[in-house]
């Protein structure tokens, strides 16, 4: 499997998952144009795309998935409230598929889990995905990590995880308070606090790749999530003879593309 975020934060997020049978996009939070363009940059055809998997309605994860939809006759795949919070945004997908939440299901060669989160839209998704021995996991969007959602991620090879907002630069920031209350609630966004604590569960040290997304432009900072997260993870000594990769996306373009 061979993983990438295309675009990851406040203006937009799209995340590219290729396997022997399969190339899919996770969100398309950019135009289309500017997704193509950054597909391009690692060299692959965007009419090569199968498919899109979407999280949620709001606008940064699917501003462009109707375009690219219609334009490389894609398949989509939400939950059916997805969809009808969605509709006006992407108008009509001639390949919409409706999955069930938490019920597994096959695309080509890969196994797919929809998970619930807990964010302020009407049902949001994160998803595992496997290929034969292979794992990767994609949680953005929620204000909390049930034991559920731990137990369905558990033992990937790869955690795409959001690290949103510093709590102190939130509270400090120029945000309305009913902003920063919603932020930081738990229908909200995780902080790097708690991200770091999510980790700090799921790691077993056996060279799983981390990446850091959907970090707030306003809220948050590149060094200040990584500093947080292994500060988080050193208290509960997951630093401890380190083996695993951590990094964070990046904002409008294309990130390393990683393999696994």
């Amino acid at each position: 499997m061979k993983f990438c975020s295309l675009a990851s934060g406040s203006s937009g997020n799209s995340q590219y998952i290729e396997t022997d049978q399969a190339r899919i996009l996770v969100d398309g939070g950019l135009s289309g144009k500017a997704i193509e363009k950054n597909l391009e940059a690692i060299g692959v055809d965007p009419a090569s795309l199968d498919a899109i998997l979407v999280t949620h309605e709001h606008t940064d994860h699917v501003k462009g998935v109707g375009v690219l939809a219609r334009r490389f006759d894609l398949e989509v795949f939400a939950n059916e409230n997805t969809w009808l919070a969605m509709e006006k945004t992407v108008k009509t997908i001639p390949k919409a598929q409706v999955f069930s939440q938490e019920e597994a299901f096959s695309y080509r060669d890969l196994d797919i889990l929809p998970i619930s989160t807990y964010h302020d839209c009407v049902r949001g998704t994160a998803y595992v995905l496997r290929q034969g021995a292979r794992k990767i996991s994609l949680l953005t969007d929620t204000g909390q990590v049930t034991k559920k959602i731990l137990t369905a991620m558990a033992g990937s090879d790869l955690y795409y995880i959001e690290a949103n907002h510093d709590r102190t630069m939130l509270a400090q920031g120029p945000y309305p308070r009913a902003l920063k209350n919603r932020i930081a609630s738990k229908w909200g966004h995780l902080s790097n606090d708690h991200t770091a604590e999510v980790l700090s569960r799921l790691l077993e040290k056996r060279q799983e790749h981390v990446v850091l997304g959907h970090l707030s432009r306003d809220n948050n900072l590149p060094r200040v999530a990584t500093r947080t997260i292994r500060e988080g993870l050193a208290k509960n000594k997951i630093l401890e003879g380190i083996d695993f990769s951590l990094e964070v996306a990046k904002p409008l373009a294309a990130s390393r593309c990683i393999e696994i």
